[in-house]
């Protein structure tokens, strides 16, 4: 069984890995540019805060929040752009199947591999370039092509990858089965484009709605009410006393945060799911817990103080 370590671990590496992918940074980069960008949005809403006469504690509040907002929101770019990068790598593929389907029969794999590097094909092109040099280095074709498939995250390019070794290893004509295959993709890649985008609107709403929306709401609510006065009704012998009115708030505090833990567990467990990797739900609640804790008690002090 996988421990919460090894968990962590795996998924520390992926994540530099999607940095790397992403913009050739790594985990450093990603915490040093969230930590500026949460320090400089700190200090502007400190100096704003002032300017506007807020007390003490909402000025400690607006700083706290803008520090630590930057990390949340920069991972989540970086998953999307990784999305963004893995969808332009897959339209392109029908495009390289076609290609390869009007080589002549008996082209060498290499120079194959260097067309295919040529900047025309866009980010699958440098993935190529990369397969390229570790040929040149001594790699084996289907090694250096199934390098392209581990990087790339796709099951539309390991199906490319999968045929094009499939070409390589029986060193039969295989124009006929690449554009057949280039075919099917492109009927489908419309298909899956309008799916994938009504997944990814849906996963990031849930991310946020979990860690910050619905949290963000709740508190803003339960310190409303918090700070309203019920001693004039106690006067006029109206509901119920000040004593069960407290009672009713501090149960429905806790209601609140115990359906915040759950929001957050089944967005979590539902993310992981729809990426087709349910171990990733724990990480996903390690990150949505404590934000969507920390955004409901501090939404409720802001109205409750």
């Amino acid at each position: 069984m996988i421990t919460a370590r090894e968990q962590l671990r795996e998924f520390r590496t992926e994540f530099e890995k999607t940095l790397k992918r992403n913009c050739g940074k790594g985990i450093k980069w990603f915490v040093r540019v969230s930590v500026l960008t949460g320090f400089v949005l700190s200090l502007a809403g400190i100096v704003i805060s002032f300017s506007t006469g807020l007390s003490n504690f909402y000025i400690t509040l607006i700083a706290f929040v803008a520090f630590i907002a930057p990390l949340p929101l920069h991972f989540l770019l970086q998953q999307y752009l990784s999305e963004l990068n893995r969808a332009k790598i897959e339209a392109l593929v029908p495009d390289l199947l076609l290609q390869a389907s009007a080589f002549p029969s008996g082209t060498g794999f290499g120079k194959i591999i260097a067309y295919f590097s040529n900047e025309r094909f866009g980010l699958l092109g440098r993935e190529f370039k990369k397969a390229g040099k570790e040929i040149e280095k001594g790699s084996t074709v289907p090694t250096a092509l199934d390098n392209i498939g581990r990087r790339c995250k796709s099951k539309v390019v390991d199906r490319a990858v999968l045929l094009l070794k499939q070409g390589y290893n029986s060193g039969a004509d295989m124009s006929n089965i690449f554009r057949e295959a280039a075919s099917d993709l492109i009927e489908t890649n419309a298909i899956l484009r309008e799916r994938n985008a009504a997944l990814v609107v849906e996963k990031y709403t849930l991310l946020l709605a979990g860690g910050l929306i619905v949290p963000l709401v709740l508190g803003l609510l339960v310190g409303m009410v918090s700070s309203m006065d019920f001693s004039a009704f106690e006067l006029l012998d109206f509901g119920a006393s000040v004593e069960e009115k407290t009672a009713l708030l501090q149960s429905t505090i806790l209601a609140n945060q115990i359906y915040i833990v759950e929001y957050s567990l089944i967005a979590a467990f539902f993310v992981a799911n729809q990426e087709g990797k349910p171990k990733k739900a724990l990480l996903y609640a390690c990150f949505l817990l404590p934000v969507s804790v920390i955004c409901f008690n501090a939404a409720k002090l802001m109205l409750a103080v």
